[in-house]
């Protein structure tokens, strides 16, 4: 069972001014390989928002002389490519993830990908809330929150535990368990991380759109047609 935990830190609300990533690679639940670097942001995009200093503590000058991430990618790349990427939030992660590929024109590989926010609400409903400092404190995973190292490990570890709580042998296995769905990457299509409930609201919400345009052009034929008599 592999999988990798992937986190950024951005300079400001742009995703193409990620500033920080951190990489841990798991293999049957345990860490093996890990990266951590800071990346230099597109000029165009690289402002860095007082807020978001306050968050991670990263300044512009930190990253002047960093890699920019077309260099970071070489090496993950093999590791994201047709594995499994977990993410606290995964909706922020692999957009600045796809976003950062598309600009620097490199081909967006294969992947699926699960949010650990959704794992840990549908195993710990109980908690207060399910941000990544709150799911830690309550796990007993050690954090150093918004650094992103910590953040990539500590995210791997509550998907190992949610795993193991529930005697799963893969996290394909664990999706299954609790009614979720993997999302799923690829050049041509993004299928989003959800739970069976989600899903399902999805489907009444597009089912009754398409009731709804039926029924308008169904009146407007029959207006036409009253027109043309």
């Amino acid at each position: 069972m592999r999988f990798v935990s992937i986190d950024f830190e951005t300079a400001n609300a742009s995703p193409l001014s990620a500033c920080s990533i951190g990489v841990v690679v798991f293999e049957d639940g345990v860490p093996v390989k890990s990266l951590v670097s800071l990346i230099q942001p597109p000029e165009e995009f690289g402002k860095f928002n007082w807020y978001n200093v306050k968050i991670h503590g990263i300044k512009q000058s930190m990253v002047q002389d960093a890699p920019t991430f077309d260099q970071v990618w070489e090496r993950i790349r093999e590791d994201v490519a047709g594995g499994i990427v977990v993410c606290h939030n995964a909706v922020f992660d692999t957009s600045v993830l796809r976003r950062l590929l598309e600009y620097y024109r490199i081909k967006v590989p294969e992947f699926r990908y699960i949010c650990t926010v959704k794992v840990s609400q549908k195993l710990w409903p109980e908690l207060e809330n399910h941000k990544l400092d709150t799911v830690s404190e309550a796990l007993g995973i050690r954090l150093n929150h918004h650094e992103a190292l910590s953040d990539s490990m500590a995210c791997g570890l509550i998907l190992a535990k949610a795993i193991e709580e529930k005697q799963c042998g893969s996290v394909e296995a664990l999706a299954e368990e609790i009614g979720m769905r993997l999302g799923s990457v690829s050049k041509k299509k993004i299928v989003s991380c959800s739970t069976a409930e989600e899903v399902r609201r999805q489907s009444l919400k597009k089912a009754g759109t398409r009731h709804y345009r039926r029924r308008r052009k169904q009146s407007t034929d029959s207006q036409e047609g009253e027109q043309t008599i």
